[in-house]
């Protein structure tokens, strides 16, 4: 990152959400025209965050048999800790505790703004830091223009292990890439560098990711659509007409992961 430029981390509010709906042992399921009672909010939070019983329990400094009972139904959490425990999970506290208003302040498409904490200079990594691997589009050998999609463990961007935790993303599932073109703007500019969860490759509506079609590098935002298709949406619709691809077809693009930050520079 060139010297000068001021940079700030754009964390969409929904970017540590890669839940999977199910049941687990304990927690009654909602059901329509019934209030949730605290143990599905908080089930559903957490899942919502991408977070399993473990990892929230490691946040919060409790074990996982602490978490599973407070989503069980048998115990509650001190309130004390309950404005730690929503803050965490980026839920209302009253939300959480008693169901009362939205389930958070901001509305889903709205971003939060953080400084980033990447980190440029060479040297050895802080405890707290990890490098993470870009991917970028290269030339395929044969020569006749064809590209490909790859992990490039040669080039990598420091990050903060903090940053990945407090956004529900595991370390080996973190990369890096660099937007091109700017089918996504406003929202994320072209050169714009974005963070990758590879660990969640399940559509969330709206949502942003990474993609490998065809051996191009594609960011979008993607969309469920009935008979098994999938929307595939540019901020620039202007200039970027939406596509639609059937799942699983050879020509769909090939989800990479959900783009959980990026940049952007005054």
């Amino acid at each position: 990152m060139p010297r000068g430029l001021q940079a700030n981390l754009v964390l969409p509010l929904t970017s540590n959400a890669c839940s999977l709906m199910g049941s687990h042992f304990g927690v009654r399921q909602a059901h329509p025209g019934r209030q949730m009672e605290f143990p599905e909010r908080l089930k559903k939070a957490r899942e919502r965050r991408g977070l399993n019983q473990t990892e929230l329990g490691n946040i919060l400094g409790v074990s996982p048999q602490t978490v599973q009972l407070w989503e069980a139904g048998k115990t509650m959490p001190r309130h004390k800790r309950i404005d730690t425990l929503a803050k965490q999970l980026g839920v209302r506290s009253q939300w959480l505790i008693f169901g009362q208003g939205s389930m958070s302040e901001l509305g889903p498409d709205e971003m939060v703004m953080h400084d980033t904490e990447i980190v440029e200079d060479e040297g050895p990594l802080a405890p707290d830091e990890i490098e993470i691997p870009f991917f970028r589009e290269v030339e395929m050998a044969a020569g006749d223009g064809r590209t490909e999609v790859i992990e490039n463990h040669g080039c990598s961007m420091r990050f903060s292990l903090v940053r990945l935790a407090k956004a529900g993303i595991q370390p080996h599932n973190a990369a890096c890439a660099t937007v091109a073109g700017n089918s996504m703007e406003p929202v994320i500019k072209d050169g714009s560098p974005i963070g990758i969860d590879k660990g969640c490759r399940h559509i969330i509506d709206g949502e942003v990711y990474a993609l490998d079609h065809g051996g191009m590098l594609r960011v979008k935002r993607l969309y469920r659509a009935p008979l098994n298709r999938m929307r595939v949406v540019s901020d620039n619709q202007a200039e970027y007409p939406e596509e639609v691809y059937m799942i699983g077809d050879p020509e769909a693009p090939r989800i990479i992961g959900r783009v959980f930050w990026w940049e952007t520079f005054a």
